[in-house]
């Protein structure tokens, strides 16, 4: 579950490092090599580079001129670059030699080597193939000749993004190959180990069916794949020439392995149940992980190594915590699973203590995490096999309650047979009595029922009869308003034909009859009289029309035949609903949407009560939101295939629950305040539809509206 590379930084209990920001005040020691291996980097200075832009040229000067710190293992996270100087001495009858950074994880690594003012270099950057370096090798290891009794200066050009440890060694090529060989056959058989536990589990769990062992085969393989990739096997193994996505697996792995061991840890340990407060740390600690992973993949490097260090310690100390309370409280295989986190602890620490010099820098320090992941993984399969072996116990046990159980209800009940025999006669009766009371209850139901639909109907022929009687009122109230003005106008006209009549008969000459017939004409406004008369005509011709057309509608909304199939275009019923509501509508905008293939076989009379019913609603919606004001909006729209046609009613009302929406076809069910509905509506609506062999369906948000949808067959 821990990061081990995260963890490193973050143990400071152990030590504590602050860096020495004064100047040496003595000069630098050298390094003396006597054949043996031997940590180097404390006898080193070390100049910080924060512009990465220094030369050695540059550096060299600083370091001549003692502008350096004192050499430490660890120097935490920095961007910055770090230049660092040895002077070396070869004290053994080997010359030649390599220098080793013992950390796969640095990003570039540039190598000087200064003999008799003879400078050499060598590079070695991550991004390389590591089967293209001098030694194949995922540390970074420098090889160079330096005769027996002779002295060099050495450099090194650093940069990393991740931890700054600097476990920097001299040795001889020959122990180097040795130490190399020796590194692959540990971590070899380490993954041998996690094959082996992968396999084993998952055979039990294919056998179990045992959720447990699939996630603790995950946490196995995460575990396994982070340990193979801090120590930079997995360069070797998976990535070769694509080196750059190693530095994503460097926190995306251990991260996962995170956050597979809490799924694991709270399934195994059942801390839901038996620690739900740690639980939810749990919880926490699993999300931090996933964090850390998400905070890799997108770049943010130095994010996602913080996140590792800030979640490592707290989460082993939540994990003991919780695992101590849990076997307190009963779960004897939470034992195993202390001891064997413990054992990974312990290895953990041994690791820890090397990295900041506290123990010594050799192979028994360098492979304490490999040791201590495989002797965990093994135990808590264990563990996991002693769970097991108690829920088996534990069934059994139940089992065997169960059929002493089972026995003693087959005595009771043949006891109570003879009882339950003498009482059946009694009850028999009564159940006889209670059915002649639910028959003459549903007769009741029945009679009610029918009266409730007749109520609905006799509802929907009110505002049938409110809607015509608004609609034809307006058309003929224009009728009635032009007849009168009309009639006005017909009078002045038959007064001046009179006038002009008479004076035709007179004897008056031609130019004297023209000129008072003009007069005439200018005394009644002959031209305003003309147009006034039209506009009356005309508005009387449009209220008539408008009757017609309301008629019209009545007649198709009607539809007396009833007891047969008719081919009818689906908009005709729709508008004359409209028709029929439009005295509801108010400030409601109605949008209509329709395909061009509309007709269908049905009983035009059902249907067009169906859309009387959903439109009426969607009014009532609408105004439960807006009341009078603008804003609502009513669309109906129509698409069809080859064989259906598909009919929209959607409204931006007041809209539905998801409970209403379950209960929305059921009879009598209402949302209306007591008087405004019998709650059959809808109930109608659902059965006309399936007479139609049709279907209808809901989709509503509360405060947004609902959309109705009808699929109905073309041809039946």
């Amino acid at each position: 579950m821990i990061c081990i590379s995260k963890i490193i930084n973050k143990f400071k209990i152990f030590t504590c490092f602050v860096l020495v920001n004064a100047y040496s005040a003595n000069a630098q020691s050298p390094v003396i090599f006597n054949g043996n291996k031997q940590l180097i980097v404390e006898k080193c200075s070390f100049v910080f580079d924060p512009s990465g832009l220094e030369s050695f040229q540059s550096i060299h000067k600083n370091f001549i001129s003692k502008k350096t710190i004192a050499g430490k293992l660890n120097l935490d996270h920095t961007d910055d670059i770090i230049w660092i100087k040895g002077i070396l001495v070869n004290h053994s009858n080997v010359s030649e030699l390599t220098l080793n950074i013992e950390n796969p994880l640095i990003d570039s690594v540039d190598f000087f080597v200064v003999n008799d003012d003879i400078i050499s270099t060598q590079h070695i950057y991550l991004n390389e193939p590591v089967t293209e370096r001098k030694f194949r090798s995922t540390n970074f290891i420098f090889p160079f000749t330096l005769a027996p009794n002779k002295q060099v200066e050495i450099y090194f050009r650093i940069h990393n993004t991740e931890l700054m440890l600097l476990p920097i060694t001299v040795s001889t090529q020959e122990l180097t190959n040795e130490d190399n060989d020796k590194r692959d056959l540990i971590y070899g058989i380490f993954i041998g180990v996690i094959l082996v536990m992968i396999f084993y589990n998952l055979f039990v769990f294919i056998s179990t069916r045992d959720k447990s062992y699939f996630y603790y085969v995950l946490y196995i393989f995460f575990i396994g794949f982070a340990q193979i990739t801090l120590s930079g096997h997995t360069l070797l193994m998976f990535f070769g020439n694509h080196t750059h996505i190693f530095k994503y697996f460097i926190v995306i792995i251990p991260a996962l392995s995170g956050v597979f061991a809490v799924v694991f840890i709270r399934i195994f340990l059942h801390t839901k149940r038996t620690e739900p407060t740690l639980d939810k740390g749990l919880l926490i600690i699993l999300i931090l992980y996933s964090l850390a992973a998400f905070f890799r993949l997108f770049g943010w490097f130095h994010s996602s190594s913080r996140m590792m260090d800030l979640t490592g310690i707290p989460g082993s100390i939540l994990v003991y915590i919780t695992a101590i309370r849990i076997y307190n409280k009963g779960l004897k295989s939470a034992i195993y699973f202390l001891f064997a986190w413990s054992i990974f602890i312990v290895g953990i620490i041994l690791f820890i203590l090397r990295n900041f010099n506290v123990l010594p820098f050799n192979n028994f320090t360098s492979y304490t995490l490999p040791f201590g992941a495989a002797v965990e993984v093994a135990l808590l399969s264990f563990a996991l096999a002693d769970k097991i072996n108690t829920l088996q116990t534990q069934k059994r046990e139940k089992d065997k309650e169960l059929l002493e159980a089972a026995l003693e209800n087959e005595r009771l009940i043949r006891e109570q047979n003879i009882i339950l025999e003498q009482k059946v006669t009694e009850r028999t009766l009564d159940l006889a009595n209670s059915n002649n009371q639910l028959s003459t209850a549903l007769t009741d139901l029945k009679d009610t029922q029918s009266q409730l639909v007749e109520q609905e109907k006799m509802a929907s022929l009110g505002q049938l009869t409110a809607g015509i009687a608004h609609e034809i009122n307006n058309p003929i109230n224009f009728v009635t308003s032009n007849i009168n003005p009309l009639k006005r106008d017909l009078n002045i006209l038959n007064e001046l034909f009179e006038q002009v009549e008479e004076l035709c008969l007179s004897d008056k000459h031609a130019d004297e009859k023209q000129k008072i017939i003009h007069q005439l004409k200018e005394e009644i406004d002959y031209g305003y009289l003309q147009e006034e008369m039209s506009f009356l005509i005309k508005g009387i011709d449009d209220g008539a029309h408008r009757t017609a057309e309301i008629v019209k509608g009545l007649r198709i909304f009607a539809h007396s035949d009833e007891d047969s199939m008719q081919r009818v275009d689906l908009v005709d019923g729709i508008n004359s609903a409209l028709i029929i509501l439009n005295n509801q509508l108010g400030k409601i905008v109605v949008k209509q949407e329709f395909d061009t293939a509309n007709n269908i076989d049905c009983y035009p009379g059902k249907l067009n009560q169906v859309f009387l019913n959903l439109l009426s609603n969607a009014i009532y919606a609408i105004k439960s939101k807006f009341g009078e004001a603008p804003g609502g909006e009513i669309i109906i729209s129509s698409f069809s295939d080859n064989d259906y046609i598909y009919l929209k009613i959607a409204d931006n009302g007041c809209g539905m629950s998801d409970e209403v929406q379950k209960k929305i076809f059921e009879p009598f069910f209402t949302t209306k305040p007591v008087g405004d509905g019998t709650g059959l509506g809808m109930s109608i609506v659902f059965k006309t539809i399936e007479i139609h062999k049709g279907t209808i369906t809901i989709n509503s948000k509360e405060g947004e509206g609902s959309i109705f949808e009808i699929k109905l067959l073309k041809v039946h």
